[in-house]
């Protein structure tokens, strides 16, 4: 037991990983439907910027994620294999993923959610994460939390840059960018493209039971453009536009269970067998500011196509959503009333005769004190679907600050609710064992709360954090089999509750040293299982060590984590065991001068075998080097 207990708590301190500790300054506006800093939100809110992922290395957003306290990734293979985020231990479906604020799920999942394997961070300027439920501010599946995505909007003299990335697995990627200002008009645009041999999606399954890496390469190709638009009439009015597209060509493994070897995936159809992702982002936006209103309108549109190749009897899907937001918010002293209304629309097709078109209209009500050095935040809401009418959830958060100590304590309790998607409600019979979906399904409901405190201490240069969770699910959507082997979706008995805590430490002993580390347990009770959700590590440790020299010309960064005992569940609930391993990443960055660098990272350094997912693949030891020139 003593062994348990003492070694991972060694790695804690003495591995190093990526961790991101915003500043109590930093201005977010996730949090709430404002601008705020985080020292007076009451959420928790990690914050990757733009610099961080380059001084990291990081190509796609999901490896930014993998070490946030908290959030656990896992994905179904190394390049562009399927990916889920966990959230406090619930799975994707209960995270609500933002592009510039717009959702972005895919309707045409049968539990609707983002995968984030196709993102890539290049036009990013940064993520904010907010855990705890927030479907009083975001509706439907913000049950585990938000994630929103900030893409970067130009400004200062205009400049034109080009970078090139170069790798193992015959990876390459190329990106050129420009932004600026030209007087009341500001720019961003982005074009790049990403190709890569890949490895096997797949792992080998072993004559002993054993999987070691497959043994063919399953390529990936993407071509992105992205741009952002705005234009100030004056200092109170402005309007812009976001578009953001991308094009993906995924190889993938086909069969069960999941084999490389297996004869199946050796025939010319499995060979071929590839996934065409067609993703599209528009938005449109107006902001006015009086002395003491502002006013937001934003209209949206989102389409996500998938086509499956060299695979007939696999259905293609499209998936789209488009909208409107409007939002106003008035300032009066301490106190600040927002109040906003929205009416979206999501749209599921496939290549059966089966289509259906969903509207959702919600209003909210959100309210932020503050009373000296206490900031109270209240927030209700009102959605309505037609299956099952209206549904109304809220938020009731308080963050202090004890001034004389530097101790910021925070505590939230909100509720949250999960829509049924347009599957579960409608999916046509497939034959008599599918009854098809059900009309009648209620949404599942949540409850979550948590409670913490962030000390600083030495003038700032160290900080730690403590904060306790829990989150409660009823009601829940499930694919029930009735004893005459016929299915469809029920809401069933049995409530998942997810439960941990989170503990994180950094420290700047130096100006030219940082280092850090997190721990997080999460206890996440499947219901139908009774034992820890798949996916879901019972513990998490991470830690980073970054260092500046020769004249802050030179960033290198030692990256670790180590991820224990987490398992997988196949269809007849047979349990396998996954995780127990350590993962170390370095990455370097050197400036040449103000418009030339160059950079590279090492993924894997030790090159240890492990996965994510059950017999899916993740990368062995690689290496990326990446230059860039600003014009």
């Amino acid at each position: 037991m003593i062994k348990k207990v003492f070694i991972p708590v060694v790695f804690l301190f003495f591995s190093v990983s990526f961790l991101s500790f915003a500043q109590d300054n930093t201005i977010v506006v996730t949090a709430t439907r404002n601008a705020v800093k985080i020292a007076q939100t009451p959420s928790k809110v990690d914050i990757i910027t733009a610099k961080q992922l380059k001084k990291e290395g990081i190509v796609y957003v999901k490896d930014a994620l993998k070490d946030i306290a908290g959030i656990s990734v896992a994905s179904s293979g190394a390049f562009g294999g399927k990916t889920s985020v966990y959230i406090r231990g619930l799975p994707s479906y209960y995270t609500k993923v933002l592009i510039d604020g717009v959702d972005v799920s895919d309707p045409t999942q049968p539990q609707p959610y983002y995968n984030l394997s196709n993102l890539m961070v290049n036009d990013i300027k940064r993520i904010e994460i907010v855990q705890g439920a927030q479907s009083g501010l975001y509706g439907a599946n913000a049950v585990g939390g938000v994630i929103n995505i900030i893409t970067k909007k130009g400004f200062g003299k205009p400049y034109f840059k080009y970078s090139q990335q170069v790798g193992s697995f015959a990876t390459y990627e190329e990106t050129a960018q420009s932004g600026g200002s030209l007087g009341k008009f500001n720019y961003y645009v982005e074009g790049s493209r990403f190709d890569t041999n890949g490895i096997s999606k797949m792992d080998k399954l072993n004559k002993d039971g054993s999987y070691s890496r497959g043994d063919e390469n399953d390529s990936y190709h993407k071509t992105a453009f992205s741009t952002r638009l705005e234009y100030n009439f004056d200092n109170s009015l402005k309007m812009g536009t976001v578009f953001k597209w991308y094009k993906t060509r995924n190889y993938l493994d086909n069969g069960y269970p999941p084999n490389d070897s297996a004869p199946a995936n050796n025939t010319p159809e499995a060979l071929s067998l590839r996934m065409v992702n067609d993703f599209l982002l528009s938005k449109l936006y107006v902001n006015k500011k009086f002395e003491n209103l502002s006013l937001k309108l934003d209209a949206f549109y989102m389409q996500n196509l998938r086509y499956y190749k060299s695979a007939p009897s696999w259905n293609n899907y499209k998936g789209r959503k488009w909208g409107v937001d409007a939002i106003a918010t008035y300032k009066l002293e301490s106190t600040i009333f927002t109040v906003g209304f929205s009416q979206k629309m999501d749209k599921y097709e496939d290549t059966t005769p089966f289509k259906k078109l969903r509207y959702n209209y919600a209003g909210f009500f959100e309210i932020e004190q503050r009373v000296g050095d206490l900031s109270l935040q209240g927030v209700a809401r009102e959605d309505e679907y037609k299956t099952f009418g209206k549904h109304f959830t809220y938020k009731l958060g308080a963050n202090y600050l004890i001034g004389a100590t530097n101790t910021i304590l925070k505590a939230n309790y909100s509720t949250g609710f999960r829509a049924p998607s347009i599957y579960e409600l409608y999916a046509a019979p497939i034959s008599w064992w599918f009854l098809g979906g059900n009309a009648n399904l209620e949404p599942e409901k949540a409850k979550t709360w948590d409670f913490g405190f962030v000390q600083h201490i030495l003038q700032n240069r160290l900080s730690f954090n403590v904060l306790y969770f829990k989150s409660l699910i009823k009601d829940r959507i499930e694919y029930f089999t009735n004893s005459s082997w016929q299915s469809t979706y029920e809401n069933v008995h049995g409530k998942t509750v997810s439960n941990g805590v989170e503990l994180g430490v950094k420290a700047k002993p130096v100006d030219w040293l940082a280092l850090g580390a997190n721990y997080t347990y999460t206890k996440s009770i499947n219901p139908d299982t009774n034992d820890q959700t798949g996916g879901v590590p019972l513990r998490v440790y991470n830690g980073y060590v970054s260092i500046k020299t020769l004249n802050n010309r030179l960033t290198s960064t030692l990256n670790g984590r180590y991820v224990g005992k987490r398992y997988d569940y196949d269809w007849q609930k047979n349990k396998y065991q996954i995780g127990k391993y350590a993962v170390f990443d370095f990455a370097a960055q050197y400036s040449f001068n103000k418009n030339f660098n160059a950079s590279l990272s090492i993924k894997n350094i030790f090159d240890r075998f492990y996965e994510e997912v059950y017999g899916y693949s993740t990368l062995p030891r690689s290496v990326f080097a990446t230059i860039s020139y600003k014009f």
